[in-house]
């Protein structure tokens, strides 16, 4: 009895066992499964970009020509203008090219609006044709379309005038084109020519449409915000003013300096424009038609044939002539520049150093006067200064406000001395001290800091500016806050999207990315402030002029402030990968660095004497963007020098000949040296110019000097 009783209590365990372990088993796959699937989802999520266009841009009107068009024959190409202000593009076998050109407008607090209303069209002469007509109760918008009889090219003039005080997050002209994307010109400039992005923010670079004699090209817009394209309803947004290209932030004054310094405090984003009533802004561009030459020159980002470029912008908190000495010396006792065995003159990388005019903390070093009467500083200036290698600015003219005799003072002696035209604001975080900075009351006229009279009168005209880190950070989308609220999804999206752009993993397989992951997660930032790994639908401009905010001074961009933990072997060959994706990517990074600032500073150490020496990993740093640059590879300049050939850019042009050439002019009075254009080509010449020439990839670099209002042809030989 008892064995057959134990039979039967394992005939009954067994029993209740076997459905226990499936369901185990079938619970254990469908977890697995989910897990699966919720990764394998959220991977591919993470492919959709970010777009920065607007919402209703479905809603965008369609070109319906009707017989009262009026039409021009431009050259290589048919210009039409219906009365209700639609513009249609044909080629000259009455082709369409560009379906529509419709205006759109978005106010503060307002949803967009396409078109004009009351509209007036009319032909002005046998050139050209005006539209006018009123963005909805804002703005009067004159629009001149100029066509040429012997260049494929048909002008655009905007005169907006405004009839009410209005804050502009977006004006633009949106052209429809029938033909398809042909060649995309990135914000890098280097060329996407096929497995396109949904979206691009092109910065003022530019699109070609189509081929032979149904194609258009828009290359080199600097009279206008940006460009913006999507590329599947095949839109070119033609940005007059869009807000998220010229950011700047204003920090209030607060009596009790009760802003945190951690989160950017009390700042105000003010990057949207406030244009009052009856002021007025002219934007212009060109768009060509027709037979093209089949190659599009683009211009660099940096001269003399170099990929990319480095800028180190170094904030003057919590120097000393001994920290001065080992950054840039090597070590504190090295008295001159000619010694040098380290550091940033050792290694003959340019930096734009700010430094303190005035002394309220009585440390040697620590500003150019300080109530010791010393004049160690002073004298370390002068000898970098020598060596023509380094912008020095103010970092504001002392650590607290200053009043308007010493403001002066400071900015002439600094414009005498070193010819600055660079300034970086210091300390208004808390909104009490230094409130002579650009961001705090530096423009405001009817405060006792007013500074902008005392810039123009000095040409102190580049300013840096915190409104990128600033807006980055308060838009930041926090992984933690996610997972605390059990948005597990969209965390795990984030963070793919955090690494990896939309285009890097459309490019690698689930492995790569995997391994590519695993690399750049112990990278906090990015050593490219044109941001790849945001994608490149992403709107990050190098510099601006904020329209109505900042006096028409230029602005320039920092991402984050560049720090160095645990200097290592292993942080070096990080920054060695680092530094190469740079010259790959064709970037521009500017740092935001606090080099010679005493504690905690992980860039300096000291010897068995108690002196100050460079860090030797943070020497070695140094030798690697010193080796990139002795190649040929990596620009490494100051603010002053990089901005100075930005804004020369801005008044090169290009024409698009009928024989396939193409013809620059440079509009400068100056003349500008080591001019570089890449040209998609294997040999290009310019007649009566000596080129310098270099292969990177399937581009062909050239650079050269061009005089003052000089043109050159430029052609490719086949």
């Amino acid at each position: 009895m008892n064995s057959i009783n134990k039979d039967k209590v394992g005939f009954f365990e067994s029993l209740f066992q076997k459905p226990r372990k499936r369901t185990i088993l079938l619970i254990a796959i469908f977890a697995f499964a989910f897990v699966v699937i919720f990764a394998i989802n959220g991977y591919y999520s993470a492919f959709k970009i970010i777009s920065y266009l607007p919402e209703n841009i479905s809603n965008s009107p369609s070109n319906k020509s009707g017989s009262s068009q009026i039409e021009i024959k431009g050259f290589g190409y048919i210009l039409g203008v219906d009365p209700d202000g639609s513009v249609i593009i044909k080629s000259m076998k009455r082709e369409v090219i560009m379906s529509d050109l419709r205006y759109y407008a978005e106010y503060e607090g307002e949803n967009g609006n396409w078109g004009l209303k009351n509209v007036f069209v009319q032909q002005t002469n046998d050139s050209t044709i005006t539209i006018k007509g009123v963005s909805p109760d804002r703005a009067v918008v004159n629009i001149a379309l100029v066509t040429h009889k012997f260049l494929p090219k048909l002008d655009v003039r905007v005169n907006t005038q405004y009839i009410v005080s209005t804050v502009v997050n977006r004006e633009a002209l949106v052209a429809a084109f029938n033909a398809p994307v042909a060649e995309v010109y990135l914000k890098n400039r280097k060329i996407d020519k096929q497995d396109f992005e949904d979206e691009y923010w092109l910065n003022k670079e530019g699109v070609r449409f189509g081929t032979d004699d149904r194609s258009a090209l828009i290359y080199h817009t600097p009279d206008i915000s940006s460009l913006q394209l999507e590329t599947t309803k095949k839109l070119l947004f033609v940005n007059l003013d869009f807000y998220l290209d010229h950011p700047f932030a204003h920090m209030p004054y607060l009596e009790k300096g009760n802003g945190k310094i951690e989160d950017g405090g009390d700042l105000i984003d003010q990057s949207k424009s406030n244009y009052s009533k009856g002021s007025e802004r002219n934007n212009s561009f060109s768009v060509n038609f027709g037979n093209l030459p089949t190659f599009t020159p683009r211009l660099m980002s940096v001269p003399f044939g170099n990929q990319a470029g480095y800028i180190v912008t170094e904030h003057a908190d919590g120097g000393n002539i001994q920290t001065q000495r080992a950054v840039y010396f090597g070590s504190e006792d090295i008295l001159k520049a000619s010694d040098a065995v380290g550091g940033f003159v050792g290694h003959k990388i340019p930096t734009t150093k700010s430094v303190f005019y005035m002394d309220s903390a009585s440390r040697s070093g620590t500003a150019i006067f300080g109530k010791q009467n010393d004049s160690s500083l002073l004298n370390f200036l002068d000898q970098i200064y020598a060596t023509g290698l380094y912008d020095l600015c103010l970092h504001t003219p002392e650590n607290l406000s200053s009043n308007r005799k010493v403001l002066e003072e400071s900015i002439s002696f600094m414009k005498y001395r070193y010819n600055a035209e660079t300034w970086i604001d210091h300390g208004f975080f808390g909104g009490l001290k230094n409130r002579e900075c650009l961001i705090a009351d530096g423009l405001d006229t009817n405060s006792i800091y007013y500074a902008a009279d005392l810039w123009k009168k000095y040409n102190t005209q580049y300013f840096w500016s915190p409104a990128v880190e600033f807006i980055e950070e308060s838009t930041r989308i926090s992984l933690t806050s996610k997972i605390k609220k059990f948005k597990f999804y969209d965390a795990y999206v984030s963070f793919w999207k955090h690494y990896l752009c939309p285009r890097d993993l459309k490019e690698m397989s689930p492995i790569e990315a995997l391994n590519e992951l695993s690399r750049r997660f112990s990278v906090q930032n990015e050593l490219n402030s044109l941001k790849p790994h945001t994608g490149d639908s992403h709107p990050t401009p190098l510099y601006w002029q904020n329209p109505t905010r900042t006096n028409n001074f230029y602005s320039w961009a920092t991402d984050y402030s560049q720090t160095y933990n645990d200097l290592s072997p292993k942080i070096v060959k990080r920054e060695l990968v680092q530094l190469t994706n740079l010259v790959n990517d064709w970037g521009v990074f500017i740092s935001h660095g606090y080099y010679v600032r005493k504690e905690p500073s992980n860039l300096l150490t000291k010897d068995q004497n108690d002196k100050w020496l460079i860090n030797p990993y943070f020497d070695e740093i140094l030798g690697l963007i010193a080796q990139k640059r002795d190649k040929g590879e990596l620009y490494t300049t100051t603010v002053r020098e990089l901005l100075d050939y930005w804004t020369e850019l801005e008044k090169i042009s290009f024409d698009y000949l009928p024989n396939g050439e193409v013809s620059i002019t440079n509009h400068n009075n100056m003349p500008i040296n080591g001019l570089s254009i890449a040209v998609r080509a294997k040999n290009v010449k310019i007649n009566g110019k000596a080129l310098t020439i270099k292969k990177v990839g399937d581009d062909t670099i050239i650079w050269f000097d061009i005089k003052g209002n000089e043109t050159v042809n430029l052609n490719v030989i086949q």
